[in-house]
This record gives structure tokens, sequence and C-alpha cells, in this order.
């Protein structure tokens, strides 16, 4: 459906505060698609509020597959609108050269801790070299090795939206790129809510 794709200069168009909800709002689609409570995901709050170095937090998603973007029962995602390197990937992950407690947690629980940046189109050394900062920040880690560490740039994003086109639809409305015609799955018939509107019945 490439009507619905965006550029990936679209998602370096959104906002901070969109841009975090985008990644909410992937990970809840990726867990109903696999049949998983969206409750299991968490965020929220003021874009600059103190949030301990997640922005979107998964937990309790149990039976997801490690190939899916998100890739373990808990998972950390930290959104960030700028390009971060690999440097600016260490410190995000550290507090006075100590990895941060939440990422110390996701580790003892064998989770994902992800950084996703809005600017960055990666090429796959771009990504390694980010990675390696990642793993220099959690060295000191005794679960280092449980901690499953990835990097999303824009272009993993556009990826992950082409997944979900429902997603999308929100995305075009935030960058006031709307559909005309398309609106997102809801109530919109006008059927009197005491009455029974289904479309189509599957009779087995």
């Amino acid at each position: 459906m490439i009507f619905f794709e965006l550029e990936a200069a679209d998602i370096s168009a959104l906002n901070d505060a969109d841009l975090r909800e985008l990644v909410a709002r992937l990970s809840e689609a990726e867990l109903i698609q696999r049949g998983i409570s969206s409750s299991c995901v968490t965020w929220g709050g003021a874009q600059e509020a103190p949030d301990g170095g997640l922005d979107v937090s998964i937990k309790g998603a149990s039976g997801i597959s490690k190939s899916n973007f998100v890739p373990r029962e808990c998972t950390g995602f930290q959104v960030k609108k700028h390009s971060i390197g690999k440097s600016a990937c260490q410190k995000e992950m550290q507090d006075r050269g100590i990895p941060k407690t939440v990422i110390a947690d996701l580790a003892s629980q064998s989770g994902a801790y992800i950084i996703v940046s809005g600017k960055d189109d990666c090429t796959e050394k771009m990504r390694s070299d980010r990675l390696d900062g990642m793993r220099e920040a959690i060295a000191s880690l005794e679960a280092k090795d449980q901690l499953h560490l990835d990097f999303y740039g824009r272009d993993r994003l556009s990826t992950w939206l082409r997944l979900h086109p429902s997603v999308t639809l929100w995305a075009r409305s935030r960058l006031g790129k709307p559909l005309a015609g398309w609106r997102p799955y809801e109530r919109w018939a006008g059927t009197p809510h005491d009455q029974d509107d289904t479309f189509l019945l599957m009779i087995t």
C-alpha cells in the first residue's frame, strides 16, 4: 500500500513528543498483531520530564518473537529526535560513568534496550559503531551478555511503519498530510450504540 507510506524525511519532521508517541503506537500495534495485550506498553508524561532513561517501556509481553521490532518480553526504548553517534549512545546509557539503573534492570531480566533516532539513516557500519558504543556503556554489568541492544534510525522506523498502516495514518495526521477519504478504524457509520452494525458475518 504505497499510498500509505511516509518518507524517512517525514519521520524527521515529527516533533519530540510525536516521535516518542510514534514508537509507543508502533509497539502497541506490534503486540496486538502478535495477540499480546497492548497494556504491556507504558509511556507518557511531559517530554522534558525525567524518565530514568526510557521513553517507552514494554513489560510482560510473554510470547513475543525475538525477530520482531519489539524483540524481548521486557524492552525499553530511548527516543531521540536528533542524530546520535557512538559516543553519544554510550553517554546516553550511563549516569556518571555507570550504567543507568533501568538498563541494569533490563539486563537482569534478559531484556532489550533500543535507542531510536528520528534523524539518522544508518549504513551497517554506522549501526555497528553505535552498537559498539552501547556495548562499551554496559561493560561493567555482570548481566551484560543477557541484554539485547539495538539502534533504530529513521530508515528502520520507516520499515516498521510499513507493517502497520493504521499507525501511518496517525503519523500522517500529525504531519498535516492526511489521506483524503481515509480514516483510521473507528465507529464512523453513525449507527446507534444499542444496535448491531456488523457489516460482514462469518458463518462456520
